[in-house]
């Protein structure tokens, strides 16, 4: 039986493979991740934990963590995490990880063709058994977005997957308005999709 002591190290270590894996994540992520009970419990585990994670407040998701040297190397990973834009990005790709109850096979910026047409998708997943690909749209302009739901199109309409699957995967694709909802439901017309607002799934 594990004592005490060993099932808190063995708690860290978990959270910060976690943390290794998606890179950014906010306390509420890691609270529903490994259950790390109500808030207050929550903080006094990560405080025990300080020397191992860097820290800072991102608008909307409150304190959010990523590893540090000392972390990565107590995991021995060599996977260094910065703080860039592409970090609201992260964590609302968390975010449905989390909402879709943590899906099989989550693999981040995954290339995508059918031999003829590729994109690299922000996420490839397994969900039921069925291919699934994700896109998260957080600061990308509209005709970016358009460019890539039309390679998308054409994959789906050139039906090389459906031959291989017998099905399209569905495409998933997270939004940071409503209105960019009711924009990438018209675009995405025709395909198997389905559009989400960012604090619908949070």
């Amino acid at each position: 039986m594990l004592t005490a002591t060993a099932k808190r190290i063995e708690r860290q270590e978990q959270i910060l493979h976690s943390l290794d894996r998606f890179g950014f994540l906010s306390r509420s992520h890691l609270q529903r991740l490994h259950q790390l009970g109500g808030e207050r419990n929550a903080q006094k585990v990560l405080k025990q934990m300080e020397d191992y994670l860097c820290s800072f407040r991102e608008e909307g998701y409150g304190a959010v963590y990523h590893l540090n040297r000392a972390g990565r190397q107590m995991i021995g990973s060599q996977k260094i995490v910065k703080r860039t834009l592409q970090v609201r990005h992260a964590l609302m790709r968390n975010d449905f990880f989390i909402y879709m109850r943590c899906p099989i096979n989550w693999k981040h910026e995954v290339k995508v063709t059918d031999g003829t047409t590729t994109l690299v998708t922000d996420v490839h997943f397994i969900k039921n058994r069925a291919h699934q690909f994700l896109e998260v749209d957080n600061t990308q302009s509209m005709t970016e977005n358009a460019a890539k739901i039309k390679r998308y199109r054409e994959m789906f309409d050139r039906g090389v997957f459906q031959r291989e699957f017998g099905y399209f995967p569905t495409l998933h694709i997270v939004t940071v308005s409503k209105s960019r909802v009711r924009r990438f439901e018209d675009m995405c017309a025709g395909l198997p999709a389905k559009v989400y607002y960012i604090e619908d799934i949070r």
